[in-house]
């Protein structure tokens, strides 16, 4: 799922412009893969605050927020995004000129932004947009001090500063509840745990919100001593590692019963005991990290953390957060 907002980025201009405008003018292809390591950070500041904003990420801090007055344009990605489906009714009226991986140029100059907030994986979409004189916001949360920071930006930019303070509180409480929750778990008793990103043999390392979540959820993180913000493993890696839980990026295009069936996977303690589990698509980026965290405690623990307990917990954030009942299941 990761660099930090408003970093500076240089690109060697090795290609001409010609290839650069057919990089962001393409048709948006494919689903969305894990998120990789960033590249070299940009420069540029964004404006002191935004009334036309295209959010190509951070949509669903903008969701907690409530600034879509503020908003003209979204990803691709975003039409099937579940929570925005429940707090915007009109989503689909949104026009959207492409995504972190691919915008398409024409459209977004049409929609005359003040503010574009992205990722820093395309360095030579973040320079084309500067160059057309578009303030350029790079979101890419290393932890949750990040994505505080990040939530805190985006409010000054949006102007909501005070709902943000508000945002960011309410996650740091929530989660502080559940570390409170979890602290008289005995150290023996926490699982060791993987993370699968888009690959199922692609594994979250140390870096990153995910890994923070798993410690902070009473899980061990397996990809612990992985310097980076994933990794792809060996099978008989994997095999080795032997993780009592595993969990699977809400967006992969595998599932459970995938790594359930597969004879590569019979050995693995999580497959025998059946403790493999999906997440759902939030994004790792915004307040519904909290949902996650509880759902990873819930993973973990389920005699500690009932499923009761879990809906009753997540509802009361989503409804103080984003304003609506929550719906999802444990």
């Amino acid at each position: 799922m990761i660099g930090k907002i408003s970093k500076t980025s240089r690109w060697t201009l090795a290609v001409g412009a010609l290839a650069l405008l057919l990089g962001l003018t393409g048709t948006i292809l494919g689903g969305r893969p894990e998120r990789p390591c960033p590249m070299a950070p940009a420069g540029g500041s964004p404006p002191q605050e935004a009334h036309r904003a295209v959010l190509f990420e951070g949509y669903e801090i903008v969701a907690a927020l409530k600034a879509w007055d503020r908003v003209v344009g979204i990803s691709h990605y975003a039409y099937d995004n579940d929570l925005l489906k429940q707090v915007l009714p009109n989503l689909k009226q949104i026009p959207s000129p492409g995504t972190g991986f691919v915008v398409n140029a024409e459209s977004l100059l049409a929609l005359k932004p003040d503010m574009v907030v992205t990722w820093d994986r395309k360095p030579d979409q973040v320079d084309f947009m500067r160059r057309q004189g578009i303030p350029v916001t790079l979101i890419y949360p290393e932890g949750l001090a990040d994505l505080y920071r990040d939530t805190l930006r985006l409010g000054r930019l949006l102007g909501q500063p005070e709902r943000a303070e508000k945002v960011t509180q309410l996650m740091a409480r929530n989660l502080e509840a559940l570390r409170q929750r979890l602290a008289k778990i005995p150290a023996a008793a926490h699982p060791r745990v993987v993370w699968l990103w888009g690959k199922p043999t692609t594994i979250t390392g140390n870096k990153g919100v995910v890994g923070e979540l798993i410690t902070l959820a009473g899980g061990i993180n397996l990809g612990g001593k992985v310097d980076n913000f994933n990794q792809e493993l060996s099978m008989e890696t994997l095999v080795e590692l032997n993780p009592e839980v595993v969990l699977i990026w809400g967006s992969a295009s595998y599932g459970v019963a995938d790594l359930l069936r597969d004879p590569k996977w019979q050995t693995i303690r999580a497959v025998k005991t059946g403790r493999v589990f999906k997440a759902s698509r939030a994004s790792t980026w915004s307040p519904r990290v909290v949902v996650l965290a509880w759902w990873m405690a819930h993973c973990f623990f389920p005699q500690e953390i009932s499923p009761a307990e879990y809906r009753q917990t997540v509802d009361a954030f989503y409804r103080e957060c984003f304003g609506i009942p929550y719906e999802g299941t444990p």
